[in-house]
């Protein structure tokens, strides 16, 4: 949905986005990360026409983005910023309903759209419609900023930290309850972050850049696995890495049968990832835990020792290949 080819961006004699190419399709999920100044939210507001682009070419559905008209084409591209952007001396139901309005939605439709996004972002419409962007917390105004871009079902969402103000905690939520809303709604998402925690946990390709570069691209998974550089692997978390990648993947995808042996006393349920398994293996002081399904079932048994099989054998394949 999204193609950049050869893109480049330069101020002056400065080149802040030099030569990159990135393929984002359709309903994904796409993290760029990487330190300060390395040109990734440059070239997040290269994609919707914020700042033009120096050389290559930039197309949405094949299109280039120079077809479009700028202001037509960023009202059809939501755009979620760390400050929110929220008009301060406007209502929370004014600044939800503020693209429908310029799209000329009737209000009765404008009306049902703003209730149906403050329900599903947790603000009651009868408590936070009436309320302004400075009584609301951080979380509740970003909460607000993410329901603005969504209003008018864009197809694509533009996300330049959007979560980098937030306590640890609020944090968290509000990426559970992007992940819920991303696997429910599919929009193609280009998100800039400098925590890779946070991209590793809601992204399906990521895009390490380094002084204007992209120094590696790919699933989560395949970088964790077999970062480019010691720069790649240092953004990764070094040596805890493996743990990391471990949160990427589910106990129930690690399991084995339980065969004869007896259950161990541990039970984890086969959704939690291979991360928390991990921890509770520490916490209990064991080896073995006992699988269990939404019933608290039994299914199967979680492993140290096939776990660190598995680890090796993969370590292995790696080499030869």
């Amino acid at each position: 949905m999204i193609e950049l080819t050869r893109v480049s961006k330069r101020f002056g004699d400065i080149t802040a986005v030099d030569d990159i190419s990135v393929s984002i399709g359709k309903g994904k999920f796409c993290a760029l990360v990487g330190t300060s100044g390395c040109g990734k939210s440059t070239t997040l507001r290269m994609i919707n026409r914020l700042i033009p682009h120096s050389d290559g070419q930039i197309t949405l559905d094949g299109e280039p983005i120079e077809r479009f008209d700028p202001v037509k084409l960023r009202r059809r591209i939501g755009y979620v910023i760390q400050s929110t952007g929220l008009f301060p001396h406007w209502s929370v139901a004014r600044n939800i309903g503020l693209v429908p309005r310029l799209l000329k939605w009737p209000a009765d439709r404008i009306n049902a759209r703003v209730e149906e996004l403050m329900g599903i972002f947790g603000l009651p419409i009868e408590e936070f419609a009436g309320k302004y962007p400075h009584q609301l917390s951080g979380g509740q105004a970003q909460r607000v900023g993410v329901a603005r871009a969504l209003a008018a079902d864009p197809d694509i969402l533009l996300m330049d930290e959007p979560f980098g103000a937030l306590d640890p905690l609020t944090r968290e939520k509000l990426q559970d309850e992007l992940a819920r809303l991303q696997a429910k709604l599919h929009k193609t998402v280009v998100f800039v972050t400098h925590d890779m925690d946070e991209a590793l946990k809601l992204a399906d390709h990521l895009v390490v850049m380094r002084d204007g570069r992209i120094v590696q691209q790919g699933s989560p998974l395949s970088l964790l696995q077999h970062p480019a550089d010691a720069f790649v692997e240092s953004m990764l978390g070094g040596l805890e890495r493996g743990l990391k990648q471990a949160a990427l993947t589910r106990v129930k995808d690690h399991m084995a049968s339980l065969g004869s042996t007896i259950p161990a006393p541990s039970r984890i349920p086969g959704d939690f990832t291979l991360r928390q398994g991990l921890s509770m293996m520490l916490r209990d002081h064991c080896e073995r835990l006992t699988v269990v399904d939404a019933n608290d079932v039994p299914i199967g048994e979680l492993s140290l020792r096939r776990l660190i099989k598995e680890a090796r054998t993969e370590r292995s394949v790696h080499r030869a290949g």
